[in-house]
């Protein structure tokens, strides 16, 4: 055989052996980081505005779909034991934050919702269906009311309870139509009763005692405490150390999800499979 066809050969076995390394090493790795891998406390951020669907044109917004996404993953994966959720929004649609409160207590793991700046009306009902509330002391709390427009459902014009007033007004002016702005307070009354029985069943209150709380008014986190609106006072390293506590988690670390996912190369490069 001629010296030119041996190294040819030999550059052959070469290369045969580095692929043969390297798709060993893509067959190995997952098993490896399942060993190596600590247990997770799956933090999920809600922010701005809660809509129900994600083609939204508000500027910052968190979807229902979004967070029902990231809490399927969260339940779904073995090494979550628990979940956080970081919120911090005035609101949003109540349909919406219903149905991401129902996906909250369906959860197999245990959530700890952390108010930072602002958990208010809407969002307040998101956080109050956590198995514990933590805040900041100079956070946002409650803000627990709804409002009606002429050509939506609710807009910033509070008409219920200590609002009536506001009501009174609106009545005796022209821009809104008397008829539509009753039959707007009638479902105000209707839906605000429904979300004062609705908090107040998730964080044990009596009806009565929320409806006092309630009416658009919003406490600092200090005061929320004292009133059994949250459970705790903290930041949000408090609130994933509760969060592990309740799931008896000893080792592990935060994780934002949804999780993003990485192609293979960005994978085998953060290995550092191809800097051998």
């Amino acid at each position: 055989m001629s010296e030119n066809n041996i190294n040819w050969l030999n550059v052959g076995i070469g290369a045969f052996i580095i692929l043969a390394i390297v798709l060993l090493l893509v067959l190995i790795l997952p098993f490896g980081n399942l060993v190596a891998q600590q247990d997770e406390i799956a933090v999920i951020t809600i922010n701005g505005a809660v809509t129900y669907d994600s083609s939204n044109s508000t500027k910052i917004f968190t979807s229902a779909s979004q967070i029902e996404n990231a809490l399927n993953e969260a339940n779904s994966n073995p090494n979550v034991k628990a979940i956080v959720l970081d919120i911090n929004s005035k609101g949003g649609s109540q349909v919406a934050c219903e149905e991401i409160a129902d996906n909250i207590k369906k959860s197999s793991k245990p959530v700890v919702a952390y108010i930072g700046d602002k958990g208010l009306d809407e969002s307040y009902l998101i956080a109050s269906s956590a198995d514990a509330i933590l805040a900041s002391p100079s956070s946002s709390v409650g803000g627990i009311g709804l409002s009606f427009i002429d050509s939506n459902k609710y807009s910033k014009t509070k008409l219920t309870g200590v609002y009536n007033e506001d009501y009174l007004k609106l009545k005796k002016s022209n821009e809104i139509n008397p008829d539509n702005l009753l039959n707007g307070q009638k479902m105000i009354d209707q839906d605000y009763t429904q979300f004062i029985k609705a908090i107040a069943e998730n964080r044990d209150l009596k009806p009565n005692y929320l409806a006092k709380l309630a009416h658009g008014k919003r406490y600092n986190g200090n005061e929320a405490k004292n009133l059994g609106l949250i459970d705790k006072i903290g930041n949000k390293n408090k609130a994933i150390e509760l969060a592990a506590s309740k799931a008896n988690a000893t080792n592990y670390t935060a994780v934002n999800y949804p999780k993003s996912h990485k192609s293979l190369t960005e994978t085998l490069s953060e290995n550092k499979i191809f800097n051998l």
